[in-house]
């Protein structure tokens, strides 16, 4: 059985971020503060719990798009809070002039609630219906389709506040009737344009399939010509995946062009010069012709890759999103690619072992263009105080993928590295994804926050908790690593540092360094917190480093030899596929592969 703090803990979580929560109070809560002094006979605190409720809808509906959409979800939304406070104005309702008064009053607040009742329909529609959201970046004119209508928050505000004012001032039922329609009036000003824009864009789609704002994208790719293109989905915490490719993709002689399938994920791409689109509709996307375009890179194994996986004029690479010896590193899928793109030969092993029918021709080895800026300094004894990087990673889709070390040993760690002797500073910097299938890694990352925090005001020393930002950054600030399964191994490889690696198998450390190569020159740390002394005696040197040599070797293995860890080897690597795919595509070149115009999604992804 869920406790009642677990239960609160949830329930917050799904309320949003800490900075929505005000809106939703002030709103929400002031809202029933209001009903209660209505009830209770309390007529001055109803009317300014009742006042208070109204200005509240204005940070709520602006800053608590989560909140909003929950109450939306569970039928509490802006019409049905309207009418709990008219509930609570009628209450109180001996402030207005007469009996007429309170008539007209209902009357009034009934046409409101109806307008307010269509607004919300409008919104469902553009939720649900055939307009899809598309969002842009450095596309001429920022062609863009909204997900929803704008919440006009201020109007809203302004015209409850009209309709209510009589509640508030006792008014006779002429000025009633006046508040009324102004208020009816202003809403309608701001909603039937909106409307109206709607019916637009449903009509451009229902004619051609293309809405003006596609029609812009369409007309930029003409003149653009994209060579390569770049297909991502995810949620907001994916944004990584696109990120790390950026600074590789940027550095390229050739045209790209990024397009990622949902808005969270697109709210999270990093700052950069390369056009991007976010298009969820996959008939949308596949009416856009990319016959200009060679080749498709895919960050990840998701099912939609398949929208562009279609095109036989794209050859397409699956380049991922880090090399480790994580089962999703040889999924079932990737035999969809042309080419894999593995960093070292570490990749192509993993799927020689996994026996899934990848030829050998489909391996591209490229190296590691992220770990070009990867310092082999600072180094265990380069500083009074070194630093020590714990970057676990998540607890993965379900359990057969659960590499995590946060739930099983993470407080462990991190206790024994503050207890150090001589001192050792902590980094800690926990995977995005953390916490995001199981709650109880949330808890775990609460306590060690707290642990660092403590420690830094009993000690001096600067122990950091990271929470976004390039992990790079602290591989070249850190002495060692400890850290799970993941890509993170294989790039502070690059460094050639010291590091630790938790066992999350029950199979003994020679059984677990076959099974995953990239530990093989590290420490293991297991269930019991064995091996974690070992690394800290190490990285204090009070005892020696015995596997430097074993750790260059091992890079090569993982990543590729020095020379092929450069910007300059990913771009010949490019220009290589480029090549390849004109050679071996160009009968298809010339040929039409849009799609027809369609509502139906189902027709669409076909």
């Amino acid at each position: 059985m869920v406790s009642p703090v677990r239960a609160a803990q949830a329930a917050f979580h799904r309320l949003g971020r800490t900075e929505e929560l005000p809106g939703f109070l002030l709103s929400v809560g002031c809202l029933f503060l209001a009903l209660l002094c209505a009830v209770l006979g309390l007529e001055i605190g109803a009317l300014a719990f009742l006042l208070l409720s109204v200005v509240g809808e204005l940070p709520f509906e602006v800053r608590s798009s989560q909140p909003s959409e929950l109450l939306d979800q569970a039928e509490f939304g802006l019409p049905m809070r309207f009418v709990l406070r008219v509930l609570a104005g009628l209450v109180v309702s001996d402030h207005l002039d007469g009996e007429g008064a309170v008539r007209m009053f209902v009357v009034v607040a009934v046409s409101y609630v109806l307008m307010l009742g269509a607004r919300a329909l409008h919104q469902e529609y553009r939720q649900v219906g055939p307009l899809k959201p598309m969002e842009t970046r450095n596309i001429p004119g920022s062609p863009r389709i909204h997900g929803a209508p704008p919440r006009r928050a201020f109007e809203v505000v302004v015209t409850q506040l009209l309709v209510l004012a009589p509640v508030l001032f006792g008014a006779p039922w002429l000025p009633v009737l006046l508040a009324g329609v102004v208020a009816i009036a202003v809403l309608a000003a701001v909603t039937i344009p909106d409307a109206r824009t709607s019916w637009a864009l449903r009509q451009q789609k229902r004619a051609t399939g293309f809405t003006a704002p596609l029609r812009q994208i369409q007309e930029f790719l003409d003149d653009y010509r994209p060579e390569v293109v770049v297909h991502l989905s995810g949620p907001a915490e994916a944004g990584y995946q696109i990120n790390t490719w950026l600074e590789s993709l940027e550095a390229l002689d050739r045209r790209v062009f990024i397009v990622l399938r949902d808005h969270p994920l697109f709210t999270r791409l990093a700052s950069t010069s390369i056009p991007t689109l976010e298009l969820k509709d996959p008939g949308e996307l596949l009416m856009l012709d990319f016959s200009s375009a060679r080749v498709a890179l895919y960050p990840s194994n998701t099912g939609n890759n398949i929208h562009l996986l279609r095109l036989p004029t794209l050859m397409s690479a699956f380049i991922g999103h880090g090399d480790s010896d994580k089962s999703a590193s040889n999924n079932p899928f990737s035999r969809a690619y042309d080419e894999l793109w593995v960093a070292g030969e570490a990749g192509a092993d993993r799927y020689r072992r996994s026996k899934l029918g990848v030829h050998d021709d489909q391996y591209r080895f490229v190296g590691r263009p992220q770990v070009h800026g990867i310092s082999r300094e600072p180094r265990p004894g380069d500083e009074a105080i070194p630093t020590v990087l714990y970057a676990p990673t998540w607890e993965g889709v379900n359990h057969d993928q659960e590499y995590s070390s946060v739930s099983a040993v993470g407080v462990r760690i991190v206790e024994a590295l503050l207890a150090a002797d001589p001192p050792i500073r902590v980094v800690f910097k926990a995977h995005p994804f953390t916490g995001q299938r199981d709650a109880k890694y949330r808890a775990v990352l609460a306590r060690i926050a707290g642990l660092l925090d403590d420690a830094s005001a009993r000690t001096g020393i600067d122990h950091r908790v990271i929470k976004g930002g390039s992990i790079n950054e602290w591989f070249n600030r850190a002495s060692a690593l400890i850290t799970d399964i993941s890509s993170v191994v294989s790039d502070f490889l690059a460094s050639e540092k010291p590091y630790a690696v938790f066992n999350h198998t029950d199979d003994d450390d020679a059984t677990f360094r076959a099974d995953y190569p990239s530990t093989g020159a590290g420490t293991t740390i297991g269930r019991d917190g064995r091996g974690i002394a070992e690394l800290i005696d190490v990285v204090t040197q009070q005892a020696p480093d015995r596997q430097a040599e074993p750790r260059a070797e091992l890079a090569t293995y993982l990543l590729g030899p020095p020379e092929r860890r450069t910007l300059e080897s990913f771009k010949a690597s490019v220009d290589a596929f480029i090549a390849r795919s004109e050679a071996e595509r160009a009968d298809y070149r010339g040929t039409s592969y849009a799609m027809e115009p369609s509502d139906s999604d189902d027709e669409a992804v076909l």
